[in-house]
Formats: structure tokens, sequence, C-alpha cells
């Protein structure tokens, strides 16, 4: 009796040495089968270009739909102060100016002004400031209109170096006059100023520092004064 079997062999299948592979079914016509430009296991085809040999790494393609970064994005945006800014209005529509008492020259008129301290509201801070600054007391004010945006102005580089601040964004107030004649200014806490005075706006913008006048600019425009 005969054991002996034939050994039952599969017969294998050869592959053709194609250097080639087809792209893969459902990916988008030039698109590598690789991400972010890793090396391929196989060979891509972009396309109708040539395909690119096993283990070189594909061209990055640029994502969809992604925007442009903004101009001077990743730049760091310069430090500003919190501030209110002031107009206060007599009956005859000029508004109270200050000759701030540490500068000279025609340049050295402004309105009144001041930081925010913590978490002090606008409002509040600018009757603080007004009484400090002018001795007013806040029963002889009264409060027309708060503006809604912030305004921003930069130190120029001379006056901005070595301070903790490179500006200030300040949110501006218009205030009624309700009492005659000028406030007395011996009444006032703060030193800013060492004389008070009724001027029109238009004059104030002409006679204010350089890098103010864009600010009384707007605060001119946006209050309709004079």
């Amino acid at each position: 009796m005969n054991t002996f079997r034939p050994a039952n062999r599969r017969a294998r299948q050869r592959r053709p040495r194609n250097t080639l592979a087809p792209v893969a079914t459902g990916a988008p016509t030039g698109a590598p089968t690789s991400i972010g430009g890793a090396p391929t296991a196989g060979p891509v085809r972009l396309g109708n270009q040539p395909a690119i040999p096993a283990g070189i790494k594909a061209p990055a393609q640029p994502a969809p739909n992604r925007p442009a970064a903004p101009a001077g994005a990743g730049l760091m945006a310069p430090r500003l102060r919190r501030n209110v800014g002031i107009v206060l209005r007599n009956r005859e529509g000029k508004v109270l100016a200050g000759l701030r008492a540490h500068a000279s020259g025609d340049k050295a008129w402004q309105l009144p002004q001041g930081g925010i301290e913590g978490r002090e509201k606008t409002a509040t801070a600018a009757y603080r400031e007004l009484r400090e600054e002018t001795g007013i007391d806040p029963r002889a004010v009264k409060l027309v209109r708060e503006l809604d945006n912030w305004i921003d102005y930069l130190l120029p580089t001379e006056m901005g170096s070595g301070r903790k601040f490179a500006g200030q964004t300040q949110k501006w107030f218009l205030f009624d006059y309700l009492e005659n004649g000028l406030p007395d200014l011996k009444k006032a806490v703060d030193k800013e100023f060492e004389q008070l005075a009724w001027v029109e706006m238009g004059w104030l913008v002409q006679h204010v520092i350089a890098f103010r006048q864009p600010v009384y600019k707007q605060v001119q425009k946006l209050f309709r004064l004079k």
C-alpha cells in the first residue's frame, strides 16, 4: 500500500514588477497619500504628474480654506493705560481747559483726564478725576453723554521710553456745568493745572500737544462741539 501523497501546493500568484502603485480609491485628485509631508510608504501620484518613488518625502500641500494670517499677527500689542477723559461744557457752549502745571508753551492746554483705579466704573472715575483736578463738586455738573467706544493714543517714542504704558485707551464723558464763572482751582486735590479757562473746542484742538490732537478732533466731532 502506497501511503505517499503528493504535497498540495497552492499556486503562487506573482505580482507584476510594477513600481508604480495606483492612487487609493476615493483619494482626491492631486492630494498625496501621506499627511503633513511625511515620507510615503509607496509611490504617490499627484494628478497627471509622474509618481513619486517610495521613501521620498511628498511635497506639502496647502490646507484648503485656511484664511491668511492678518498683518502684524503674532506681534505684541502696545500696553495701554485705561483712562477717562472729561469735557465740561458751560452755558455758552465753551469747554473747560486746564494749563498744565509742569509744561510750558502754548501747547500745554488740555482737558481733564485721569486713570481708572482697579475695578472702578468709568463714570465713577470721571466724577472723581473732575473733582481731583478742578475742585468741582459732582453736584455742580450733569452727565450728558458717555461715548460708547474707547479712543486710543500712543505716546511719542521719546516720551514712552522707560514708562509702564505705551499710551492710553480712553472713555470720554460730556458734562454740563450748572454753575456760573470758573471753578475754584484751589479746591483741587491734584495740582495738575495752574490755570483754568473756558475756551472753544476748536481753539483747544490747536493748543494741545500734537499726539493728543487726533483724539481731541474725534471728541469734538462726536460731541458736536464748536
